[in-house]
């Protein structure tokens, strides 16, 4: 990190962790415009939000590297702490549940 977006005034309105369009510009921490950005308190509020929405992306690749090594038989499910297996069980049901959801109405179903 991190990568910035910038708007029409070349200020900094966004620190990422990967690019998010061909703007998006690599800055070294270090970089005197970085540190501003981030001791600016006004940007608290969108760094949280960007943060969270990091930690949202984070959970899915964790989800998606448990389901590789398990089916790579690297290690077995169970090996996890209870916690932790609740945890992913729960959102493997949430996602089963949206994409049921999803299946109930189609592109093709009118509903008037």
């Amino acid at each position: 990190m991190p990568y910035v977006n910038r708007n029409q005034a070349g200020e900094i309105t966004q620190l990422l962790d990967k690019p998010s369009n061909s703007d998006s510009q690599w800055l070294e921490m270090e970089n005197p415009e970085v540190s501003q950005f981030l001791q600016d308190p006004n940007r608290t509020e969108a760094l949280k939000k960007s943060l969270l929405s990091s930690d949202v992306e984070m959970a899915r690749v964790v989800e998606d590297l448990v389901e590789v090594l398990m089916e790579k038989q690297v290690f077995v499910f169970t090996e996890l702490p209870e916690v932790a297996q609740q945890k992913l069980n729960a959102r493997k049901k949430l996602r089963e549940d949206v994409g049921s959801l999803n299946n109930l109405i189609g592109d093709e179903d009118d509903i008037l």
